[in-house]
């Protein structure tokens, strides 16, 4: 029988907030309803029951044969957590550093990092050497959050704990605080064992930003290939142009160290984040490279580095055997599966049409130029510009000229990849705006055929 005859429907005294009837089921004879007491009070959060939770939270001996009190104890740490007040900081210091069960310890460690106050600091340092992977992860966690400057080398320690957990967890920690102590031993940790540790790495170090630049270029000209690929992916998400240089000088020698794919995607896929224009030849170069893994980080790149010149809002089209970037207000409709493509800006003053010919049988890519040179002539076209490029396998020309009989600006560019040729068809308007021009160079820079 419960004290005083009372049975309370905890489910409804928390959909009620009834704080005061949670509270005094919290002392309920019945160890069942003072667990759900507490997990009730955990959702509800309300300051009133900071103390009766603290009240609950305290441990005796004799409370470890019985394992719904372990639990009201742990959804108490919980709440209090949760309630973030620092009357709760000493309990739950106690709480961390006595109860025999671990349930509770771990969950006290991770209350006192939600409260947030600077005198748990010394207590979750000494947490940090406990038995338990569970007390250490969520003590390393809470001296993350309490930005504790005393803990950088106790953590900098648990970086070789035997537990992922507690070792991502230090990382995590370490980044919040910033001290540089920890970037030489968190550098030895982007070829941990476990890959949610290498990930965390990565981005604390690249958060460390100016900080970690030189030791991250020492690791990266060192001779083992794994950790120069690990540092060059942190130094593209760090972003610093100090790199473009020496990447680029990567891509282009021949030592066996530089020659590896796994370095080379990374550099590569380091110069497209940075998106530096001094990238676009050595990534056009690498459009060739032997290993597909490099070649699609190439194209990957260089398709970010040109679109980062437009100074509009884009969106991709793609239908599996070619791909461009867009205006968003464009239209693009296919006309003729793989074969046929029109769309037009907003106003009609741009107009474009993609043909694919793949029935060229013996014709070369200078044969297509001239081609297009007669069409020209014939069409009453005099050509103001023309030019060929290649990236990569595939072969490129541009001829711009202005219509005689409509004062339209033409554009034409050819894409040749093996026996598949794809042609663009721009129709301008006279007096071209600078947006309209940044349109047409958008799709144009972004234009690729898969196959």
């Amino acid at each position: 029988m419960s004290d005083d005859g009372f049975y309370p429907d905890i489910n409804v005294l928390e959909k009620n907030r009834d704080v005061e009837g949670l509270i005094r089921a919290l002392n309920n004879d019945d160890y069942l309803i003072r667990k759900e007491a507490a997990r009730s009070l955990k959702k509800v959060g309300d300051s009133r029951a900071i103390v009766p939770l603290i009240q609950s939270l305290q441990y005796e001996k004799w409370q470890s044969k019985n394992t719904i009190l372990g639990t009201v104890r742990e959804f108490s740490a919980e709440a209090l957590g949760k309630l973030g007040d620092s009357r709760a900081v000493k309990p739950l210091i106690y709480s961390m550093n006595e109860d025999d069960d671990v349930e509770v310890r771990w969950k006290s460690a991770w209350a006192l990092g939600e409260i947030g106050d600077s005198q748990a600091t010394d207590a979750l340092i000494e947490a940090l050497k406990s038995s338990s992977w569970n007390v250490r992860e969520n003590a390393a966690g809470s001296l993350g959050k309490l930005r504790a400057i005393d803990a950088v080398e106790p953590l900098i320690a648990t970086l070789e704990d035997k537990e992922w957990r507690v070792r991502k967890n230090s990382v995590v920690a370490l980044g919040k605080i910033g001290d540089e102590k920890a970037i030489k031993p968190l550098l030895n940790l982007l070829s941990d064992e476990d890959s949610d540790v290498r990930r965390k790495t990565i981005e604390v170090l690249a958060n460390m930003g100016d900080k970690a630049f030189n030791p991250l270029m020492d690791l990266f000209y060192q001779k083992d290939w794994y950790i120069r690929s690990k540092a060059a992916k942190v130094l593209g998400e760090i972003g610093d142009k100090r790199v473009v240089e020496p990447f680029i000088e990567v891509l282009s020698k021949k030592r066996k160290a530089d020659r590896n794919r796994y370095v080379r995607g990374r550099v590569v896929e380091a110069l497209g984040k940075i998106g530096d224009l001094r990238a676009i030849n050595a990534l056009t170069d690498a459009l060739d490279d032997d290993t597909i893994f490099v070649r699609q980080k190439a194209e990957e790149a260089i398709i970010r580095i040109r679109s980062l010149d437009y100074s509009g809002e884009f969106t991709q089209f793609s239908d599996g055997s070619i791909s461009f970037n867009y205006p968003v207000d464009w239209i693009i409709n296919t006309i003729v599966t793989h074969e046929k493509y029109e769309g037009h800006n907003p106003h009609l003053s741009v107009k474009l049409t993609i043909y694919k010919k793949s029935d060229l049988e013996d014709l070369t890519f200078d044969d297509l130029i001239k081609i297009w040179d007669e069409i020209f002539e014939y069409q009453n076209i005099i050509p103001t510009t023309q030019n060929t490029s290649r990236m990569g396998k595939t072969n490129a020309f541009f001829m711009m000229g202005e219509s005689m009989d409509t004062n339209n600006v033409i554009i034409i560019v050819g894409y040749m990849l093996y026996e598949i040729f794809y042609y663009l068809h721009f129709t301008i308007k006279p007096n071209v705006t600078d947006r309209e021009q940044e349109d047409i160079d958008l799709i144009i820079n972004t234009f690729r055929i898969h196959i």
